[in-house]
């Protein structure tokens, strides 16, 4: 049997090869784990697991660069390493020093694995975000400059905390204002989830909004993600719980990138058992849809107790 490409012109058959190749991408579901000693043997154990990336968390201070047999461990694995700065980065502060030393630090871990790394911009202080937006802005174009890197991406995290600088809209005004797609925003649905005391985002239609919104504003979509489940009070994040609490609904979301084009991406769970959460975050994936009873049951549930 033969298919016929023979007829077909030769950007006609550029076409449908680019069309197949689309088709069958597919998102890297990743975890979240500190920085150790056993990372070779752990990339490995995630390959075992069906993992397909790990976001790698410096938790007590970035190194100067990863060891080969971490890197070569990814490699032959094939699974993709992204990091994440400590918590101690505060762009809403005046210690800009230490602020661009750790995102140097970082861009040159991203720079070796040709990744991102990922941080969060730190703590309004008392102060409104336009009293230091510049400042964050002044930095990370300093952290690019003097990190001399040329792949190395830097993802602004959305926080679960009504403190912590990093709405979607704040991150938005950043990235467009620094107009390199060096600089790339991080979101996390857990974050916005209990930012919003569990109200934003919910439903599908607040899914497929939110990333239209970040994509009509930067100009492309959104490539790297974080989720799974989260305990709320207040507006406040308190604690990462299981992805199938559908605290947010991920299946919402999974059906609204899909209908987006959303097909080549990451996506970092963090949960207490994140490889379970990833293995039955595949599967809804595959049809997000035949979930949409269980997150109507589930909130049936809660509003009853």
């Amino acid at each position: 049997m033969t298919l016929g490409f023979g007829a077909l012109k030769k950007e006609d058959l550029l076409t449908l090869i680019s069309y197949i190749m689309e088709k069958n991408r597919m998102p890297k579901f990743g975890v979240a784990r500190k920085y150790a000693k056993d990372l070779p043997n752990y990339i490995g154990i995630l390959k075992q697991n069906n993992i397909d990336a790990y976001e790698i968390g410096f938790a007590y201070g970035v190194p100067s660069a990863l060891s080969e047999e971490i890197v070569e461990s990814s490699k032959r694995y094939n699974v993709s390493l992204s990091g994440h700065l400590p918590f101690w980065i505060n762009l809403g502060n005046d210690n800009e020093d230490k602020n661009i030393n750790y995102m140097v630090s970082g861009l040159n871990i991203a720079e070796q694995l040709d990744s991102v790394i990922v941080f969060h911009l730190g703590f309004y202080n008392k102060k409104k975000f336009n009293e230091f937006k510049e400042n964050i802005i002044k930095s990370i174009q300093k952290a690019l400059n003097l990190s001399k890197t040329k792949k190395g991406i830097l993802g602004i995290e959305t926080t679960g905390k009504q403190k912590a600088i990093g709405t979607v809209d704040e991150i938005i005004e950043i990235i467009k204002s620094i107009n390199t797609k060096r600089v790339i925003p991080i979101i996390d649905w857990s974050h916005l989830y209990a930012r919003s005391n569990g109200i934003y985002p919910y439903s599908y239609q607040d899914f497929k909004e939110i990333l239209e919104k970040i994509e009509r504003e930067i100009g492309y979509k959104p490539s790297y993600f974080h989720g799974g489940g989260v305990e709320y009070k207040k507006g406040n994040e308190i604690k990462h719980i299981s992805a199938k609490t559908f605290e947010p609904p991920l299946p919402h979301l999974f059906a609204a990138l899909k209908d987006l084009g959303y097909s080549d991406f990451i996506f970092i769970v963090e949960s207490p058992d994140s490889i379970e959460d990833v293995r039955w975050l595949k599967q809804v994936w595959n049809s997000p849809e035949d979930y949409f009873k269980d997150v109507l049951n589930r909130k049936t549930k809660t509003l009853s107790d």
